[in-house]
């Protein structure tokens, strides 16, 4: 992929990234999730209520330059803004380079499989993106974010098993020689219901045991869809390390008094982190693991 098109992408991202920003802001949990009408009107700083110039909408640098404070009232601007619209843009620029590894083909054939598959990655990322930021918000993951996942999940395995995608020895897998070591099914479409089954099943019986304390059923919607489109065993990996990740952050928090034992912490932003480490450096992840214990 040549810098140009990667510059061309990191604009196209931030300026996503911008809209998704209004997009969750101004969700609210009796919103329907893709209530498109809440992105109309003109934005506005939410602490003066000053409409703001065009100029002081441009993605990442009018954050920047303003240095977070709203031009007029001087009020401190959530952190947010910036790096919802940078994680976007990198979004749009590194799914692509992953995705190209599945492809053994050259010409038209590629072309339409890369730009089939990385669309379907970036929208399950700029999903993930938005469910992290609202569970944070209001301790819920919409239940359309994690339909839309599960329908993109159908949309990859068929891309790849109709179509010849996941044709190299690594099959679908995102850990690649390292998802082939684990035990899985030799059937791409039974390895990643697998996934959804395990994946669900599992946060299912937490639920259960825990009487609704330790995660929702947002979350075990959530996984179902994310087990479907990852398959087995990388939603393994994705599950082991969101509970790593939660036991770390949790403990930090508590620590650092912003939590306390009793609190309520969402799960679901641990999910997403753990997927996206999957996906994007799962590979050197199990190398470094597979380092330390001398295999």
């Amino acid at each position: 992929m040549s810098i140009y098109l990667e510059l061309v992408l990191f604009a196209l991202g931030l300026a996503i990234g911008s809209f998704l920003n209004v997009f969750i802001l101004r969700y609210s949990p009796e919103d329907k999730f893709f209530d498109w009408k809440r992105t109309k009107g003109r934005s506005h700083c939410p602490h003066c209520h000053k409409t703001l110039s065009w100029y002081e909408l441009i993605p990442l640098a009018s954050y920047m330059i303003q240095r977070g404070r709203c031009r007029v009232c001087q009020a401190r601007l959530t952190v947010q803004y910036p790096l919802v619209e940078l994680a976007s843009a990198l979004i749009f620029v590194f799914v692509p380079k992953i995705i190209q590894n599945f492809f053994f083909f050259t010409g038209t054939k590629y072309t339409l499989l890369l730009s089939g598959s990385s669309a379907i990655w970036i929208i399950v990322f700029l999903l993930l993106l938005s469910a992290f930021i609202i569970d944070l918000r209001h301790y819920i993951i919409p239940n359309t974010a994690n339909l839309t996942i599960f329908i993109l999940g159908i949309l990859w395995v068929v891309l790849g098993s109709e179509l010849g995608v996941f044709s190299s020895v690594f099959g679908s897998s995102f850990l690649k020689q390292y998802g082939v070591a684990l035990p899985s099914f030799s059937s791409i479409w039974l390895n990643h219901l697998l996934g959804a089954v395990a994946g669900s099943l599992f946060f299912f019986l937490i639920v259960v045991l825990s009487r609704g304390k330790a995660m929702g059923m947002g979350d075990v919607k959530l996984i179902g869809a994310l087990g479907l489109l990852f398959g087995w065993p990388d939603i393994g990996v994705v599950i082991l390390l969101s509970f790593i990740i939660g036991a770390i952050i949790s403990v930090f928090l508590v620590i650092k008094k912003d939590k306390k034992l009793s609190d309520k912490v969402p799960f679901g932003p641990f999910i997403v982190i753990a997927s996206a480490v999957v996906f994007f450096v799962g590979t050197g992840l199990m190398k470094l693991y597979f380092g330390i214990i001398g295999l």
